[in-house]
């Protein structure tokens, strides 16, 4: 998640946590795309993490899991994105029960709400957030170190 995206997280956690019973971070979905042997087990690894696709988070509410993807302002591409997580899931997952999705954000292109309801996507959104945190000069250095921009 980007900056932005975990403050609308964090808010959205405040009033939903309680509801599910555990969540995962750093979730990987997809073809495990191996450059092959030539590289070493190390590159290999990273090459394959890389070209995974990479939940914002998995919620468990039991042994429902739901896909999560969270962002400042939905639009059309992150239904996209939720829809090829829902199709890889169970090839990558497949002892699990197939997965819900939920779309969070602060806001919506209304392009993306119809089509949210009617591919049965739980869309919340989220009041509230302060993103004034990330208004340029908020970071000041410490007294005794200097800046050079």
């Amino acid at each position: 998640m980007q900056v932005d995206e975990i403050l609308v997280w964090r808010m959205w956690l405040l009033t939903h946590q309680q509801l599910y019973t555990r969540f995962d971070y750093n979730v990987r979905v997809g073809i495990e795309q191996d450059p092959g042997p030539s590289y070493t087990e190390a590159v290999r690894r990273m090459a394959i993490m890389i070209r995974q696709k990479r939940l914002d988070a998995v919620g468990w509410r039991g042994v429902t899991p739901y896909i999560f993807e969270v962002k400042r302002r939905a639009g059309p591409e992150n239904v996209g994105q939720l829809v090829v997580y829902q199709h890889w899931w169970p090839f990558t997952y497949p002892n699990n029960l197939p997965a819900q999705l939920v779309l969070v954000a602060t806001d919506a292109d209304p392009h993306v709400l119809p089509v949210v309801a009617k591919l049965g996507i739980q869309y919340d959104q989220v009041s509230g957030v302060d993103f004034s945190v990330l208004a340029p000069g908020r970071i000041i250095p410490p007294a005794d170190q200097s800046v050079n921009f």
